[in-house]
């Protein structure tokens, strides 16, 4: 079954060229990117953004802020290749296909082809780490966000819907830049023909401007893993949020956009963000 699920999910990416719709409900997050062999990125990498005045920062220099209408605190960027190096280095086993992408990262771009349940055991040894360290207390810990605070990281306002597929696109015009279609240059990293960034894959964090709660990359760069089950029918499928830099069609990059992915699922397209519960750090 999973392979079956797998399968229809692959089938189901297409190129930005020619767009078909996705299957459902294994509808995938993202489009294929071409056959071809990637090249590295053309464009050299930017230096991180500012770190807020008011975030915690953790200690691999991942910045946290709180997010009003949420209980949690934000990494104000996706996890970092050098972050998830730490993790692998310190734990024997980890699967190894986030070192090849298929094409060149800096150690500040956001970590690929890491599955839903690879992000989890990352937030699950983050919080022993820190706990350890001293760098945050007992109730406190690191997990994915759930559809539910992404959706309010990014400002959507009130959602249709008890599930995340029920609530896929229910807004419609709203995108992580505004309500302007096509996105303004700048607007973040996303597929090489809205013409709206000069680099051909993944990009470094912090690269774009941040949103008003402080966040980069909630739209582009990598489809973002949350906790969620995509829908209650088949727990088969867990939610991606926010695009990647394969994406160009408008129903992709909406705010309200939902991608899906069976848990054990690694793709260059796909990374993470984690929050913190419970608070800023001891």
């Amino acid at each position: 079954m999973r392979k079956t699920i797998l399968l229809i999910a692959a089938l189901a990416m297409v190129g930005c060229g020619k767009k078909t719709t996705p299957a459902e409900p294994e509808a995938t997050a993202g489009p294929k990117v071409e056959a071809n062999k990637p090249e590295p990125p053309k464009t050299e990498p930017k230096p991180e953004a500012k770190i807020p005045t008011n975030a915690f920062v953790n200690t691999l220099g991942m910045p946290f802020v709180p997010v009003p209408g949420t209980e949690v605190s934000f990494s104000i960027w996706e996890t970092r290749v050098k972050d998830y190096a730490a993790y692998a280095a310190a734990n024997a086993g980890v699967d190894a296909n986030w070192k090849s992408p298929g094409f060149t990262q800096a150690d500040t771009h956001p970590v690929v082809k890491v599955n839903w349940e690879d992000a989890n055991a990352f937030c699950e040894w983050l919080t022993k780490k820190e706990l350890a360290a001293g760098k945050i207390k007992q109730g406190q810990k690191y997990r994915l966000p759930t559809d539910a605070e992404w959706s309010v990281a990014v400002g959507l306002g009130q959602e249709k819907g008890n599930t995340p597929r029920e609530k896929r696109q229910g807004i419609k015009d709203v995108y992580p830049w505004g309500k302007e279609w096509p996105p303004p240059v700048g607007a973040g990293n996303y597929y090489k023909s809205l013409k709206v960034d000069n680099f051909e894959y993944t990009s470094p964090v912090g690269s774009f401007a941040a949103n008003k709660l402080d966040l980069h990359d909630m739209g582009g760069n990598v489809w973002e893993w949350c906790e969620d089950w995509y829908g209650p029918a088949a727990k088969a499928l867990r939610v991606l949020r926010g695009a990647s830099w394969g994406d160009c069609y408008p129903d992709y990059l909406l705010s309200s956009f939902r991608g899906d992915g069976a848990p054990d699922y690694r793709f260059y397209y796909f990374g993470f963000r984690c929050v913190l519960v419970g608070g800023s750090g001891g």
